[in-house]
This record gives C-alpha cells, sequence and structure tokens, in this order.
C-alpha cells in the first residue's frame, strides 16, 4: 500500500513521523494560543451524550477538561501562521507575543479530517464537508530562542600617549 495508505489508520491511531522543524517551517514566531476543551451533549431527558445528534438539537454544555493545547506560531518557511500541538502540561502562559521559538521532538502524523469546502451550484452556494487528509505537528516541548548579546573583544589594545 501507499505510504499512507489504510495501514496507517488500523487502530484508529496515527503513525508519528519525525521532522526536521527548524529545516522545514524556519524562524518560528509566537503569535498566540489556543486551548480545546471536552463538550458534552444534554438532550431533552436530560441524559448526557458525547456527540451532537444529527439535527444539533442538544444542549452542549463544557466540562473544563482540557483535550488539547496549541500554539500559534508564524513560520517563515510557509508564510503562514500554523497550529502546533504541545503537551497538556505545557505551560503557556510563559510565552509572550512575538518570541522566537524552537521545537522539540517534533513529528507529524497523518489523521483522516472534514474540511468545508464552497461548491457553487444553479441553486446558489453551499458550504458541504468532504473528507481529506491532515498532517498536524506537535512536538514535545518549545524553547525560547533567546537574543545572545554580542560579546565584547575582552583584550583591547591601549595606545599609550607619546610624549615628544
Amino acid at each position: 500500500m501507499a505510504k499512507y495508505g489504510v495501514e496507517e489508520f488500523k487502530d484508529g491511531q496515527p503513525i508519528k513521523y519525525p521532522i526536521n522543524a527548524e529545516a522545514t517551517y524556519g524562524i518560528l514566531t509566537f503569535n498566540g494560543s489556543e486551548i480545546n476543551e471536552k463538550f458534552v451533549y444534554v438532550d431533552d431527558e436530560g441524559e448526557i451524550h458525547e456527540r451532537q445528534n444529527e439535527r444539533e438539537t442538544w444542549l452542549a454544555q463544557n466540562t473544563g477538561e482540557i483535550t488539547g493545547k496549541f500554539i500559534l506560531a508564524y513560520s517563515s518557511e510557509k508564510a503562514d501562521v500554523m497550529d502546533i500541538k504541545v503537551p497538556l502540561d505545557f505551560d503557556l502562559e510563559r510565552l509572550t507575543f512575538g518570541q522566537k521559538l524552537k521545537l522539540v521532538g517534533a513529528s507529524a502524523t497523518v489523521q483522516n479530517a472534514q474540511k468545508e469546502e464552497k461548491v457553487t451550484t444553479r441553486n446558489g452556494e453551499q458550504i458541504r464537508l468532504v473528507p481529506c487528509k491532515v498532517f498536524p505537528v506537535q512536538v514535545e516541548n518549545v524553547e525560547v530562542i533567546t537574543d545572545k548579546p554580542q560579546s565584547q573583544n575582552p583584550t583591547k589594545t591601549e595606545q599609550t600617549p607619546k610624549n615628544n
């Protein structure tokens, strides 16, 4: 089968592919962060469900459980902002806007997803969900790149005034 064939998704667990983040994305600049939280859905009888019904009529309730943390960083190589998944215990508060970042233990996975696609028909434009493959990036850690001050030459040659 192809590299990204069916065997990659057999147990519902995508396979991680290590990547050289610096070569692939260039300089990354921190732009912000996002936290995903788990939602449950409550029907008219008060029963709790993990997924919304087809008509999307059940009330969504936030459980407060964090399911994912992401940093948003501008890639100089891709000229775009990208989402990077970080570990759940990663402290997002230690990053500030504009900091240069280095990704540690970066990997990409192949996952099935759906995306919105605009389709024009004789009845007008419609938005449809179509299946696609996505390649999210996740990391083990993120380090802040600090600008090192230029060191001054410690051995200055001093000139002594000449007495004539």
